[in-house]
């Protein structure tokens, strides 16, 4: 078995950083590029960043074009052939269709860093479709209310970590985590109690390759523009999805997951106190498309948190047992190896309103609360490895 302490120093190199970006999405996007700069992380390694143009489908230089590591004189904008560059702007049609101020949040990103707008598109229609399985979530309903709960796994070499409290003119207020992807959320919950999290499904390919909206803007839509998991669960439905994910989205009241695929969509319900995905699809309609067999990792871990869950209907300390839970070695679902590195972990109480992060993996680091998003100056959580 790995030791949690063999990716201690890794976890101490990441850029892990809490702030806020507010105002209309032009002036968010110039926020979010400043911050960037001058403040990152050192640079990949010629091996790290091989490896993580292979995972995203791209070749080193496009990668390069759009990984942001401290500066934008790093970022060489001639990247993405004609053909792709076609393909990506039918993308950002497709986002802009859904939620047009993102392309002014976008526009304001590339201004503050000095780079036309073209250099914005590869982090729009990219495929991670070779990519390792990663990430858990769930969603329980408890006597005191409906809790959530979701680490994040992923490669070392993602090493932008940002907790981002977001203030958007007209939009609702979010908290949620951006790891490097241009407009992303990996998860999140905004102001009226909806959550979302995504977790990659390990599918085949579809059939055809079709323009749709990119993975890591999935949640960023839903929270900043859906109050309740209803509306959630039918925007998710409308969108063309370029990858396939799924998408647990849950309030106070309800909670569904949201199977993706970019041939078909399907919802699946709870039919007991929770629901809970990791990556592979369970909807009998989606199951053909799920890679055979199913990864093993993935397996353990759903059925882990379903065993947990199922065993702690009367718990008397719900918060503790979703810690329980989040914080696992032997699916694992607290993972200390390259791919299925736990890189934070989230806990939120949908219906008392309480939210609280853990900035690396939970084993080693607090669960640290924050302000609900929209109420006040956010605090500040650190990461401190123990």
């Amino acid at each position: 078995m790995v030791s949690p302490t063999d990716d201690l120093e890794l976890e101490k190199q990441a850029d892990y950083r809490v702030y806020t970006l507010a105002g209309d999405h032009y002036e968010m996007g110039r926020q979010w590029g400043m911050a960037g700069i001058g403040e990152g992380t050192d640079d990949l390694t010629p091996e790290e960043a091989s490896k993580a143009a292979q995972l995203l489908g791209l070749t080193v230089e496009q990668f390069s074009a759009f990984h942001v590591a401290a500066g934008a004189e790093r970022i060489r904008e001639e990247a993405l052939s004609p053909a792709q560059l076609s393909f990506a702007e039918e993308c950002l049609q497709v986002v802009c269709n859904f939620h047009p101020p993102l392309l002014d949040e976008f526009e304001g990103w590339a201004e503050s860093l000095g780079l036309g707008t073209d250099c914005i598109l590869g982090m729009l229609s990219f495929g991670m479709e070779q990519s390792s399985p990663h990430c858990s979530a769930f969603a329980w309903r408890t006597k005191d209310g409906l809790i959530v709960g979701r680490n994040y796994d992923f490669f070392y070499w993602a090493k932008t970590r940002h907790l981002i409290h977001a203030k958007p003119d007209i939009y609702y207020a979010t908290v949620g985590m951006n790891d490097g992807l241009l407009g992303g959320r990996q998860e999140g919950v905004n102001e009226p109690g909806l959550f979302v999290a995504h977790c990659r499904a390990m599918a085949r390919q579809p059939s055809q390759v079709r323009p749709g909206v990119a993975f890591h803007l999935v949640p960023r839509i839903l929270l900043e523009t859906c109050a309740t998991a209803g509306e959630a669960v039918m925007l998710a439905c409308e969108m063309p999805h370029l990858m396939s994910y799924s998408y647990l989205i849950a309030d106070s009241q309800e909670m569904f997951v949201v199977e993706a695929h970019p041939d078909a969509v399907c919802i699946r319900e709870s039919d007991d106190h929770y629901i809970a995905t990791t990556n592979h699809f369970l909807h009998p309609e989606l199951k053909g498309l799920m890679q055979s067999p199913v990864h093993k990792n993935s397996d353990h871990r759903l059925s882990k948190i379903a065993a947990a869950l199922g065993e702690a209907e009367k718990e008397s300390e719900p918060w503790a047992t979703a810690r329980s839970i989040l914080t696992d070695h032997e699916a694992p679902i607290c993972g200390h190896t390259d791919g299925l590195a736990t890189l934070w972990s989230m806990i939120v109480d949908l219906t008392n309103q309480r939210l609280a992060y853990s900035l690396g993996a939970p084993c080693r680091n607090d669960y640290q609360e924050i302000p609900w998003p929209g109420t006040s100056q956010p605090t500040a959580p650190t990461h401190k490895s123990k």
